[in-house]
């Protein structure tokens, strides 16, 4: 597992990807959560819940929102937005892979590319399972993944920052197919005035899949994958799984 690798660069991390259309996320939530549960869920579970931007959307509307995350780091950064504001959220360090919460969920989700960080067969169905052991029967759990077929070998990109101050991300990925997976490397510079202030490098790994793969492994663990639907980054939808998509998201049905 990766997350411990957010420590640096959790301070930035709501800088770099403050723009993305969380909102848009939870209109598709409550948009699946309405087509594939019978009455909405009062309580969900985000798995991978990162500087808590998903949670604390879904606690203002109402939920009751627990965040798992294995980075203390980003916890940290959750815990502060949510400090004085009364919502129904709370922030719990754990490993995706076995938690144990002594409580169970009418939702799960898992967003951006948290899942990805389960590199082996072995640690995505462990996975499952302690998501279903946590699921109230019937719940669903809404998460995604990235499809191998819709990689793009050697991609790099970069993002850049100009306030509060100067911040440059350059990432580079290296496509494993031999063992499906996109590792890749994030170098960070961070400017005061035209000082460099401070310069590191972070290694991350995702796990590239298929539905099929998915569909086996769901049912192993008790669960129906329910629909897949094609997304990007910026917005999620009910679109259909294409080939060349990158971003699918995934909807399980919790069996009894």
């Amino acid at each position: 597992m990766a997350s411990e690798t957010y420590g640096r660069f959790a301070k930035y991390y709501d800088l770099l990807y403050g723009d993305l259309s969380y909102d848009g996320d939870r209109r598709f939530l409550e948009a699946a959560f309405r087509r594939f549960l019978s009455q909405r869920p009062e309580s969900i579970l985000d798995l991978g819940c990162g500087t808590g931007n998903h949670a604390i959307l879904l606690a203002r509307r109402g939920y009751e929102v627990t965040g798992l995350d294995l980075s203390e780091a980003q916890l940290r950064q959750a815990r502060a937005k949510i400090r004085g504001t009364g919502l129904a959220v709370r922030f719990v360090r754990g490993d995706m892979r076995r938690f144990g919460l002594r409580r169970q969920f009418d939702a799960a989700i898992c967003l951006f590319g948290g899942f990805g960080y389960l590199l082996s067969d072995r640690d995505i169905l462990a996975h499952f399972r302690a998501v279903h052991r946590h699921l109230a029967p019937g719940g669903v759990y809404v998460f995604e993944f990235w499809q191998e077929s819709g990689v793009k070998p050697g991609h790099t990109s970069w993002i850049y920052r100009q306030r509060p101050f100067r911040l440059i991300r350059l990432d580079e990925s290296h496509y494993d197919p031999a063992r499906h997976r996109l590792p890749f490397d994030m170098h960070f510079f961070v400017f005061d005035g035209d000082r460099l202030k401070e310069r590191f490098t972070e290694s991350h790994t995702i796990r590239l899949h298929l539905a099929p793969q998915v569909r086996r492994l769901l049912a192993r663990a008790g669960f129906r994958l329910a629909a897949t639907y094609g997304g990007d980054r910026e917005r999620k939808g009910f679109r259909p799984v294409r080939r060349d998509t990158f971003r699918v998201m995934a909807v399980a049905k919790s069996l009894p």
